[in-house]
């Protein structure tokens, strides 16, 4: 199959105007100009996008697909108390409705040109939807408990769902993960075991870090909603939490979690020597800027980041906590914000985001040998995207024109390992109708 549009992006080099990506067995074989591809595969299939851009699909470092029927739900309220109603209304849910909202989650990602995910999920609907739908990424076990004495319990659990979930994984573009949650949510001792285990394992680690003000002062100072109204909702409330005096990435290293290969998510409440912890320790980063600002949390120092070489990818987090899946607009999101706190425009870049959204995510993911960007012999994960609109017009520079004016509404193609899943507004692998339909009624139940 040769895929041909006015840009192709391969990341990894420069633009091709006029360009041409060749798919051979799930993967990419050739890339050059159009003229010269096609002539050499007169009698081979041709999608011809036109006034578009053909790049590797997005890494979506870090999301929730099973909160997706929460889009709107618990809006406008600070992380904590988001994090109570969030917890509250999801005790009312039954399995199939957990599925149908992974399902609805991987539609949004599927149309937004996100090939690859990195989930936590604690009942598996993530799995299930995602390799219902053809999606790449790992999904990760989640696991919580604040009891020590449970500990063993807990873990035997989690090493049990590893090993059926790495089962449904088999012929799957999927990989299994391990999660102790967060701070708030594991002790200190199940962060250690889980760590040890994802070691002997191979199993990337991913944990929420750093992310609000309340998370920072649960762990040092044991105080706020995350040390008392949480505790209580979750039954915690009568177990001892001893405040620790040091930050969560501190808390964190001294029970040796980082040992592990682990995928952080927001790190926003970090000073210099919790970057130089990260770093030594070779911690991977999902950014979060939507979210993140949204809830309040702040702005991870992105810069700080960049210029002590950590791999960063781009993250979601959901429709519950950021309402869209779109990564054009986390994308922008993040480059304003990032720009707007330094007042300097010269350190971030419409490139360099793009770049954080695929092969960033994809080193963040430790997948960057397979995906991230267009490169003979790498696997054909790859998005189309529109820019013949008036808002759009005209579109000379790629980079820019994707950051600065497109959305989720001009993916023209979605492909996993060769596999259309996504054409010209029409899904291959789901049943779009069907999901929407069954999500009302859940939608409805939430209200």
């Amino acid at each position: 199959m040769i895929l041909t549009a006015k840009w192709i992006l391969p990341i990894t080099s420069e633009p091709i105007e006029d360009g041409a990506v060749r798919v051979l067995d799930g993967k990419i074989v050739a890339l050059g100009k159009k003229v010269a591809l096609t002539q050499s595969y007169l009698e081979e299939e041709r999608l011809d996008f036109g006034q578009a851009v053909i790049l590797p699909g997005f890494v979506d470092a870090h999301t929730h697909l099973e909160f997706s029927i929460f889009r709107g739900i618990c809006d406008d309220l600070p992380f904590s108390h988001w994090k109570l109603q969030l917890t509250k209304k999801s005790n009312s849910l039954s399995w199939n409705d957990w599925k149908i909202s992974a399902e609805l989650g991987v539609l949004e990602a599927i149309q937004s040109g996100i090939t690859c995910i990195a989930d936590i999920t604690a009942t598996g609907a993530s799995l299930e939807a995602a390799k219902k739908g053809g999606l790449r990424g790992i999904i990760f076990v989640e696991v919580s408990e604040m009891n020590h004495l449970k500990v063993g319990e807990v873990l035997s659990e989690a090493k049990e769902k590893v090993a059926q979930w790495r089962d449904k994984t088999k012929n799957t573009n999927l990989k299994i993960g391990i999660s102790p949650y967060s701070v708030y949510n594991a002790c200190p001792q199940l962060f250690q075991k889980v760590s040890e285990y994802a070691c002997k394992e191979k199993l990337l680690l991913g944990l929420h870090l750093a992310g609000s003000k309340d998370e920072y002062n649960f762990v040092k100072y044991g105080s706020g909603p995350l040390a008392n109204e949480y505790r209580e909702l979750k039954g915690w409330q009568n177990l001892l939490w001893q405040p620790l005096g040091v930050s969560p990435v501190k808390y964190l290293e001294n029970w040796d979690v980082f040992e592990a290969e682990v995928l952080a998510v927001h790190c926003i409440q970090v000073n210099d020597y919790d970057i130089d912890v990260l770093k030594r320790y070779g911690v991977s980063i999902a950014h979060c800027p939507k979210c993140s600002a949204k809830l309040g949390m702040g702005v991870a120092p992105l810069s700080k980041f960049l210029k002590r070489g950590l791999n960063i990818g781009i993250g979601t987090d959901s429709p519950a906590s950021n309402n869209t899946m779109d990564f054009f607009d986390e994308m922008r999101v993040g480059l304003l914000l990032q720009r707007g706190i330094a007042q300097d425009v010269n350190e971030l870049s419409a490139k360099k985001f793009v770049e954080l959204a695929t092969l960033g995510g994809a080193k963040a993911l430790r997948l960057e040998r397979e995906i991230g960007s267009l490169e003979e012999g790498k696997k054909a994960d790859l998005i189309a995207v529109d820019l013949s609109h008036s808002h759009q017009v005209p579109a000379m520079e790629p980079y820019s024109a994707l950051v600065y004016t497109a959305n989720q509404e001009n993916i023209l193609l979605t492909m996993v390992g060769g596999k259309i899943l996504y054409l010209n507004g029409e899904y291959k692998t789901i049943d779009a109708k069907e999901v929407l339909e069954l999500s009302e009624p859940i939608r409805r139940k939430l209200r």
